[in-house]
């Protein structure tokens, strides 16, 4: 008798669905990984939110921010805000959507200002 012969035809072929298995328990893994990291996420913003209410302090540790400033950070948020609203919807509402998003990156603007805080150059000039 040859070595195929003595081959399992069904276990080979149950090896594979095991092994889609294993491969689908990996994805499993990482996806409960990355609601965890997600989760984290969500309580360290609620934690930032919640030190802004209590004492009006932009902390630059709660930000990812590659330049480390909250105030980058704030304006650059505030501004792709009417960014978007700009492209998407060119419409007589999108415009006013626009104004309004607009005038809260001012009031952005202005929040850091009266808190002795700059408004980075590139932001601060359109504004």
């Amino acid at each position: 008798m040859s070595a195929i012969e003595q081959i399992d035809g069904t276990a080979v072929v149950t090896t594979y669905f095991e092994d889609r298995i294993a491969a689908a328990e990996k994805e499993v893994e990482a996806a409960r990984a990355a609601l965890a990291a997600a989760e984290a996420k969500v309580a360290q913003r609620q934690t930032e939110r919640d030190v802004f209410v209590r004492d009006c302090s932009l902390h630059p540790a709660a930000y990812n921010s590659d330049t480390g400033q909250p105030e980058w950070e704030l304006c650059q948020w505030a501004q792709t805000r009417s960014a978007r609203v700009a492209f998407k919807d060119m419409t007589p509402a999108g415009d006013i959507t626009f104004n309004r998003l607009r005038a809260e990156e001012k009031a952005v603007h202005g929040w850091l200002r009266e808190h002795g805080r700059i408004v980075p150059s590139p932001f601060g000039e359109k504004a």
